[in-house]
């Protein structure tokens, strides 16, 4: 068993056919401790309020307490970039377990939200993130339109990670065909898991 925790991108509204939604579901089933939390104003978030349910989702998973086992956060686009943004600040004291980046948006994409930029020339970042999470996991596609660099290029490198690539996967959003995804599931329960796996 794993305490669980999703975080979802710009305009995601949770919907049910959505890997995120279906993941939730399948994990809560399985007898994982799940947390799906709507991030407010999603259609123009504001990085505050972001940030502030983020450490609170975090805080939560601490107090459901170890017995109910490791800490994870998969996060997808700007979830990635809320997530890296505390992990930045030093506001995740206690690091979690492991971590999965789905797809993080480039802040050439991210203009309207000028507070979510992200330098990704920082020579802190992986230092911060290895800090905030014992075990990370980089993952994307190699057309995305959200990461025009490139995600080992842009992300990969700068955070000194090796990134999982997913061929022809988009942004692995429900507009690309992303729904079920037995790989994330798997990797829940065992993180040697194949997350390429539909």
């Amino acid at each position: 068993m794993a305490r669980v925790l999703i975080n979802h991108g710009w305009t995601n509204q949770r919907p049910t056919e959505h890997w995120q939604n279906i993941a939730a579901t399948a994990l809560r089933r399985a007898g994982h401790q799940v947390q799906y939390p709507q991030y407010p104003q999603t259609e123009m978030p504001v990085f505050e309020h972001w940030q502030h349910l983020l450490l609170a989702e975090l805080q939560q998973q601490i107090a459901i307490g170890e017995a109910a086992g490791e800490r994870i956060v998969i996060a997808h686009s700007l979830g990635c970039i809320n997530f890296l943004l505390a992990a930045q600040s030093g506001l995740i004291t206690e690091p979690i377990d492991r971590l999965l980046l789905v797809a993080p948006a480039e802040s050439s994409r991210l203009a309207e939200l000028p507070d979510f930029q992200f330098d990704l020339s920082d020579s802190r970042l992986a230092t911060s993130l290895q800090a905030a999470a014992k075990s990370v996991t980089l993952l994307g596609s190699d057309r995305d339109d959200w990461n025009p660099s490139g995600l080992q290029a842009s992300f990969g490198n700068a955070l000194q990670l090796e990134a999982v690539i997913i061929e022809g996967a988009g942004h692995l959003a429900l507009g690309d065909g992303w729904g079920q995804w037995r790989g994330l599931i798997d990797w829940v329960n065992d993180p040697a898991a194949n997350l390429t796996i539909r």
